[in-house]
Formats: structure tokens, C-alpha cells, sequence
């Protein structure tokens, strides 16, 4: 298999183990990092832009549904997924993810 990820794929790994530091640490707020709900519009649209974006193996998305929290949840490929937003502050920028929901459980013990 060949070693490469694209640059969404590398920040997408930095921002998850970031996120699952500062989680644990319970120091969300103090770093000035926030996990927020997913970007407005139509759940099924929004999700299938950063589904793909994530994880470009993706082909079609199905089944989202915005949580209470603003989130999406929806699956691709037989996968389920968790799609969010995480701001930094410092870098003034806001981070769209797609975090499959077994490594969502695992780093963020966020349940799909």
C-alpha cells in the first residue's frame, strides 16, 4: 500500500491528537482551543464536502443528521463519522473535521 496523505489527511491527524490532548488535560479552554458544531447548511451537503475532504476514499455519504450539538453524524463506505469544527484561536482559523466514530470514541470519548 502506498505511504501518502494529503495535507487535509495530515492536519486531520494533528488536529484530532490535539484535540484528544487537550480533552484529556480538561484544558480546552485555558489553551484557547474550542471544539465547536459543524458548518451551517444542509446536513447531507455539509457532511459529504468534509467526509470527502477527510477522507478522499469516501464515495458517497449517507444517513447525515445534525446532532443537538450542532455536529453531524452520517456514514460512508459502511463507516460512520463525526463531523465538527475545531478554532484556534492563535492561528485564527477554524478546522472542519471528519472524525470516524471508532477513533472519535477512542480520542475523544464522543460516542456517533
Amino acid at each position: 500500500m502506498p505511504n501518502y496523505m494529503s495535507k487535509m489527511q495530515k492536519n486531520f491527524v494533528v488536529a484530532a491528537l490535539l484535540v484528544n490532548s487537550l480533552l484529556a488535560a480538561a484544558s480546552v479552554d485555558a489553551a484557547g482551543i474550542s471544539v465547536g458544531a459543524a458548518p451551517k447548511g444542509d446536513a447531507q451537503a455539509v457532511a459529504a464536502r468534509i467526509i470527502k475532504e477527510n477522507h478522499p476514499t469516501c464515495k458517497k455519504v449517507s444517513g447525515a443528521k445534525r446532532r443537538p450539538d450542532g455536529s453531524i453524524s452520517a456514514q460512508c463506505n459502511g463507516a460512520s463519522f463525526l463531523v465538527f469544527t475545531v478554532f484556534n484561536p492563535k492561528e485564527g482559523r477554524a478546522m472542519e473535521l471528519a472524525l470516524n466514530c471508532a477513533a472519535a470514541k477512542k480520542h475523544l470519548n464522543v460516542s456517533c
